[in-house]
């Protein structure tokens, strides 16, 4: 199994793609029409990320499913790395090191904005999301990438 971080620039584009190439591999009502708003069911993932039309998957593919989304026209491949379990996230996040275009493109979804939260107390704390999303933020703690 690989473990895998997907990239979508345009997510209608590639819904529209599937439902006429893969109509399986989208979520479908009762009645079988896509539903709404789309889900891609055809692997496993963490909850997407996404900003506009971008989305991000922290997916885990069979082996059969690693070529079909390598050259799933519409989604990239931003990092990816066999499963062997605890340490898997740590090696997906070390190939954003010196690729300063994967980066971009993950960040370009992964939002940092900073935001305000008021604890019990009344004090406003400013805190920034971190770089890690999905299974990453919950693997072995801090992976050190923030």
């Amino acid at each position: 199994m690989i473990d895998a971080i997907l990239y979508v620039p345009d997510f209608p584009a590639l819904v529209q793609h599937l439902a006429t190439t893969e109509p399986d591999m989208l979520a479908q009502t009762e009645d079988g029409s896509i539903a709404q708003p789309p889900v891609i069911t055809a692997f496993s993932r963490t909850p997407a990320q996404v900003n506009g039309d971008r989305v991000m998957v922290y997916a885990r593919l069979r082996d059969h499913e690693v070529d079909q989304w390598r050259g799933m026209p519409g989604v990239e491949v931003l990092a990816e790395t066999e499963y062997s379990g605890e340490g898997t996230a740590r090696r997906l996040i070390d190939q954003f090191e010196g690729n300063a275009d994967a980066l971009a493109k993950y960040e370009s979804v992964s939002s940092r904005a900073e935001y305000t939260v008021t604890d019990e107390d009344g004090t406003e704390h400013t805190q920034r999301p971190p770089r890690i999303f999905g299974i990453m933020a919950g693997a072995g703690g801090n992976l050190g990438w923030d």
